[in-house]
């Protein structure tokens, strides 16, 4: 959902070419990466315990190509 999101507002500070939208959609995304670095994931692993450690080793945050 919050990937989504974050492409639907760079495509359209692409399609608008805007300076403005572009720095709404960064700001955005990373709005979005700190709540779920430092609000959804320790909630996470509080609640599934070594479940959801497992999860996260086998599972990329965001995009499959990303680097660990």
């Amino acid at each position: 959902m919050y990937l989504a999101v974050a492409l639907v507002l760079f495509g359209w500070a692409a399609c608008f070419q805007s300076l403005g939208l572009i720095l709404y959609a960064i700001s955005g995304t990373i709005a979005f990466h700190l709540r779920i670095v430092f609000g959804e994931e320790p909630w996470l692993a509080k609640r599934y315990g070594l479940e959801w450690a497992s999860y996260c080793a086998s599972v990329p945050r965001w995009l499959k190509w990303q680097l660990k």
